[in-house]
């Protein structure tokens, strides 16, 4: 933790060119004599930091040192001060991812122009206050060890009522998870943030450990068990795209110009909405059943415009 606070300390001091030793104790929350230890130590380490006393004095990096390559080169920083700016915007005032951006924000140099060719935005449209607030939740529960309750609408459109235990958040194709063990199923379950609604902490747990392997392989059986295997034709005019939608792998292209994708996906509504989603450039081939049920729910959406 030490070197940790070190490494912090000396960012921060060469971030705000003048710092007293009071501000760093209370930023740290240690106090004022281990603060100039710390100092001491940094100074050793070869790190010319200066001190003025008096009114509007304080430590102080010494001219002509700089700490803008010390661990990055400009070419380096650029993607990580892109995704650090859109992190800091969906964290907010989180103190300790806070003390993360300001290390990544001393390697800028006042020619801030150099890492604008770079944007990231992993905010969502439809929540971005919601967003913010359910990930500073999440993360506060998974550093104190407290559940999680909120409302969640599943793909099938059903609400229900989830106390779960926090594992992981994740951002995966353009979507926010949280990894969590679901009391209510009592099994490990992926939500996605945009599903949910009215979160709040829960009462405090004794953590589970289990691997990120372990995690994965629950998820990947799971998807397998109730998943169906769907081979789906495309049209020639829209078989460039499909990358977009499809692995690569999964994708073959016929003689004809036309497309085969083999995949497997979860068999519900949401399944149908995907494919009526290509329009008449898409024709379910298999499984038949699959067949039936996409005539049964066109002639119902038919049924609404004939009236």
């Amino acid at each position: 933790m030490r070197a940790d606070r070190l490494l912090s300390i000396l960012i921060i001091i060469s971030q705000k060119g003048l710092v007293t030793g009071k501000e760093l104790a209370e930023h740290f929350e240690v106090s004022l004599r281990t603060i100039y230890r710390d100092i001491e130590k940094i100074s050793e380490a070869g790190v010319p930091i200066a001190a003025t006393g008096g009114k509007g004095g304080g430590y102080y990096i010494m001219e002509n040192y700089n700490l803008n390559n010390l661990f990055f080169n400009k070419k380096e920083i650029e993607p990580l001060i892109a995704v650090m700016d859109n992190l800091k915007f969906l964290f907010g005032n989180n103190p300790k991812f806070n003390d993360i951006i300001l290390k990544f924000e001393a390697l800028r140099n006042n020619e801030k122009q150099e890492y604008e060719k770079l944007s990231i935005d992993m905010s969502h449209f439809s929540m971005e206050r919601e967003l913010r607030e359910y990930l500073f939740l999440i993360n506060k529960a998974i550093e104190d060890n407290r559940t999680l309750e909120f409302e969640y609408i599943n793909r099938k459109m059903e609400y229900s009522k989830r106390i779960v235990e926090p594992i992981q958040i994740e951002f995966s194709e353009g979507q926010w998870y949280i990894i969590a063990f679901c009391r209510i199923r009592k099994d490990y379950r992926k939500f996605k943030l945009v599903r949910v609604r009215n979160m709040k902490l829960g009462e405090g747990f004794i953590k589970n450990t289990i691997s990120k392997e372990k995690i994965g392989k629950i998820f990947s059986e799971s998807y397998e068990k109730n998943g169906i295997l769907v081979t789906l034709k495309f049209s020639s005019k829209i078989g460039e795209q499909l990358s977009e939608y499809f692995s690569k792998d999964k994708i073959k292209c016929l003689d004809d110009g036309t497309y085969i994708v083999e995949d497997s996906f979860p068999d519900d509504e949401g399944l149908k909405k995907f494919i009526l989603s290509f329009g008449d450039e898409c024709e379910v081939l298999g499984p038949e059943r699959l067949r039936k049920e996409m005539i049964i729910y066109i002639n119902k959406i038919y049924s609404k415009y004939n009236d």
